[in-house]
């Protein structure tokens, strides 16, 4: 069996899926099992489009004052009574509500290192339970498809693969794993993506930069457009600035090159900039929640 999915860390990529896949063949039968990942935001298909609506619906609904969700059910119940009417380009919707979800067995793993930059994980009946071999490249050279991947045509660019045993994680490691799984900044922002940052300034809530450049280190002490002063050794982003506009929700792109600090807090990644600037009133929606959350 081979799998090709995103690499979304809560669903795909996290040492609990690994550890399930260190359990697929007993729970499944498969002799092999291989699964890929592509790059953040490849691969994307329907089902993500239809969880998009419903979270986008949902957001507007709560700034609106339409309704209050809480819980998993919370959301069920509104998207049943208000997004199962057939629209246009959808003949059906049906929602389903599991209260629980029975599990075979705990599905709570130690970490694996270095787990967002691996792209294949993969498990054989051959190996002893509990075993994986992850590699931060995939190959499909002709020895691998035939599973003789210590004869991999391709090992000097892949790297090879390595073997790791996913150990069960108990309440007395659970604090400590914490920790060591806070994902850098680095990582979550790219160039291009559109970001909020908090701010001190008595009547801006936060601003919006859009990221022009990856992370990097000031290597001499650095004055932005702004008039901030950063010390040498600061990690920084450099990007736009976006105003706002006379219109409620609305932002209008700074033509001035800024510079701030890496102390970003909530992610935009599939925002794309439109319309001379402008971010609009249901793109806003995306983001504020959240930025009302970090708040509290």
């Amino acid at each position: 069996m081979h799998e090709f999915t995103d690499g979304c860390a809560s669903q795909y990529k996290s040492r609990h899926c690994f550890g399930d896949i260190s359990q697929t063949s007993d729970d499944f039968g498969y002799q092999h099992f291989t699964r890929n990942f592509f790059e953040t935001s490849h691969a994307k298909g329907p089902q993500d489009a239809a969880g998009g609506i419903i979270k986008r619906q949902a957001d507007c609904a709560i700034l609106r004052g339409q309704t209050q969700i809480r819980t998993a059910k919370d959301l069920y119940e509104y998207a049943n009574s208000f997004l199962t009417q057939p629209r246009s380009h959808c003949k059906r919707r049906i929602f389903r509500y599991a209260e629980t979800i029975h599990r075979d067995n705990r599905l709570s793993f130690k970490p694996v290192p270095s787990i967002r930059s691996l792209h294949q994980v993969r498990a054989s009946r051959d190996s002893a339970k509990g075993l994986i071999n992850i590699s931060e490249l995939s190959c499909f050279c002709v020895n691998c498809c035939h599973h003789m991947y210590d004869q991999c045509s391709s090992s000097i660019k892949t790297g090879g693969y390595t073997e790791w045993e996913m150990k069960r994680e108990y309440r007395a490691d659970a604090q400590e794993n914490e920790e060591n799984e806070q994902v850098s900044l680095q990582e979550l922002v790219s160039v291009g993506q559109l970001v909020a940052l908090y701010t001190d300034d008595d009547e801006e809530e936060y601003y919006m930069l859009k990221v022009e450049k990856s992370m990097e280190t000031l290597r001499i002490d650095t004055t932005d457009s702004w008039g901030s002063l950063l010390p040498a050794g600061t990690p920084v982003f450099r990007g736009l600035y976006y105003n706002k506009t006379n219109s409620p929700f609305q932002y209008r792109l700074v033509n001035r090159k800024a510079v701030v600090p890496a102390a970003l807090q909530i992610l935009c990644r599939d925002i794309e900039i439109v319309n001379d600037g402008l971010i609009t009133n249901e793109e806003c929606a995306e983001f504020i929640p959240l930025l009302k959350d970090q708040g509290k």
